[in-house]
């Protein structure tokens, strides 16, 4: 009961409410019988009071009370059927950077660096609550593993997998850790912040520069330490997970990667942030929690949930109808009725109508303009489409979503990226105005794929499999995006089942339908995104490393 009616007392209610109109009404019938017959003989009230007059009363009668019911429904909530909605709050911002060179492997804390780093970082996000994170690997280099989200069950996800030692650039290089996290919090005013994990054993670089630049940016570096000054060595460990040996540097010496404090100490300094040691018991959870809370804030789209649909409105239109029937039928007798006047009951049925249907007036224009761009683009001028579009992009989501579409079309796949790129922010999993997150990312990485821009187009695959799991089309397209380059052929002499599967989802009427495909659970879908990581390590181990002389990393790769 409390799934269908906010409030199920009223429905109660209700039916006491009709009760009670149905014994009000037979007193009043019978009180009025009984005044009747003081006034007049039993051969004269017939005449006087017709029989038809007292059938439309109780015609009447049956009205008004089941307007009343109608009414009392409809303050109770009733609700059916499901929707995905988004709430907006003003949240503040924070990117995580995690060192995952080879020295995070050292167990001089338990069980070793990575993972006392990876527990740690679990606790904060419990303490985030809906903040804006996004997540940095680095070592030699540093990499964008999650653009900035609200979504931490999906952070708390990727930090999960993230393993030392494995990416291209090995070594330790916080000046990259800083640039790169500073660079994804650029669009963000105010004050920000970055936690950095890491043993800050760095070999090489300016860390202390990239903090002043950070500094100027609005940036404050909350470093957390992991190891112990003491350090430990670094195991080398077979395919079962044991050890076997020390990790040896080239004078054949066996390797203590120690805890930097010192370095990550003063980089924090450098941008009025503050330095702690990850201790046995996590106590300093809750200061990295308040000085994260520092950052301002900016309105975003913090949550998505599912509710139950209000259909108040069905109730609601029942009572005023019957309201409006009981109106237009008079109590007096058909043989003596009036005529009602002519326009009477155009106009209740023109109410009627305007109750129904709801809908806002200042809709229809963007409506219309949707409505002719689709038809355009069915006929096959997209460039017509694009005109009708344009007139409504910059306050219609759904305009701008066939935009993009358009511009694809016509083989503007720099302008389609645009489109769909502005689209993906802060639109997530609920989307807006009938525009779903997912088909957004899909278009956005189908776009990039035609442009070569590989890569990209492979995280915008990932994330429309985040929130549609079962879409077997975007995993079809991230499969060919991730493929090693040797292997791809020349998009004219591709096969046709390996192509981007694109002409499904720039099809603007409607926008965002797409065949779902059936038997994919969200399991299967993780699985994906594991076996796509495992081709992207895969790929990077046939590929030369690209670092420069200045960058070395041949000798103290750790």
């Amino acid at each position: 009961m409390n799934a269908l009616f906010r409030s199920p007392a009223l429905c109660l209610l209700a039916a006491l409410a009709a009760v009670a109109a149905a014994a009000l009404a037979t007193w009043g019938e019978s009180r009025r019988a009984r005044l009747i017959a003081l006034f007049a003989s039993p051969e004269v009230a017939p005449r006087l009071y017709p029989a038809e007059a007292a059938s439309a009363r109780r015609r009447n009668y049956l009205l008004r009370a089941a307007a009343l019911v109608f009414l009392l429904v409809a303050l109770a909530g009733p609700r059916w059927g499901v929707e995905l909605t988004a709430s907006k709050a003003r949240v503040a911002q924070a990117v995580i950077a995690v060192d995952v060179s080879a020295s995070m492997l050292a167990e001089d804390v338990k069980p070793n660096r990575l993972e006392r780093a990876k527990n740690a970082l679990s606790l904060v996000l419990d303490g985030l609550g809906g903040q804006r994170v996004g997540v940095v690997a680095f070592a030699g280099d540093a990499f964008v593993q999650c653009p900035m989200t609200t979504d931490l069950a999906a952070v708390r996800s990727l930090l999960r997998r993230l393993e030392a030692g494995k990416l291209p650039r090995q070594g330790t290089s916080l000046q990259r850790a800083v640039e790169v996290g500073t660079g994804l919090l650029a669009r963000y005013p105010g004050r920000k912040a970055l936690l950095l994990v890491s043993d800050g054993e760095e070999r090489g670089g300016d860390s202390l520069a990239a903090a002043k630049a950070a500094a100027e940016a609005g940036v404050a570096v909350v470093a957390l330490g992991v190891g112990t000054p003491d350090g430990a060595p670094l195991p080398v460990k077979d395919a079962e997970g044991r050890t076997t040996g020390f990790r040896k540097d080239k004078a054949g010496q066996t390797v203590v990667s120690r805890l930097g404090e010192t370095g990550l100490a003063q980089l924090a300094s450098a941008t009025r942030g503050a330095y702690w040691r990850l201790s046995p018991g996590d106590d300093e959870v809750a200061a990295v929690l308040r000085a994260l809370s520092e950052s301002d804030s900016s309105e975003s789209a913090v949550a998505s949930a599912t509710h139950y649909k209000d259909r108040y409105r069905i109730p609601l239109a029942a009572a005023v109808l019957l309201l409006l029937v009981e109106l237009l039928l008079p109590e007096v007798p058909r043989r003596l009725r009036r005529a009602p006047p002519a326009g009477a009951a155009r106009s209740a049925a023109a109410a009627a109508v305007l109750l129904l249907l709801g809908v806002p007036a200042s809709a229809a224009p963007t409506e219309w303009s949707l409505w002719r761009g689709n038809r355009s683009y069915k006929k096959g001028d997209p460039g017509a489409a694009l005109k009708r579009y344009q007139e409504k992009e910059e306050t219609s989501p759904r305009a701008r979503f066939n935009g993009g579409a358009a511009r694809y079309a016509l083989g503007d796949d720099e302008g389609a990226e645009t489109q769909f790129g502005a689209l993906t922010q802060g639109l997530e999993a609920a989307g807006k105005d009938g525009v779903r997150g997912n088909d957004a990312y899909y278009n956005l990485g189908n776009a990039l794929y035609r442009q070569k821009k590989l890569d990209q187009a492979a995280e915008a695959y990932k994330r429309c499999l985040m929130i549609d799991p079962k879409d077997e089309d975007c995993r079809h397209n991230l499969v060919l995006a991730l493929r090693p380059q040797k292997q791809k052929q020349d998009p004219k002499d591709q096969d046709k089942k390996d192509k981007p599967k694109d002409d499904k989802k720039d099809q603007p009427p409607p926008p965002g339908q797409r065949p779902q495909s059936q038997g994919m659970s969200k399991e299967d879908a993780e699985r994906i995104l594991q076996a796509a990581a495992e081709r992207e390590k895969e790929n990077r181990k046939r590929q030369p490393m690209k670092g420069s002389e200045k960058d070395g990393g041949a000798e103290d790769d750790w």
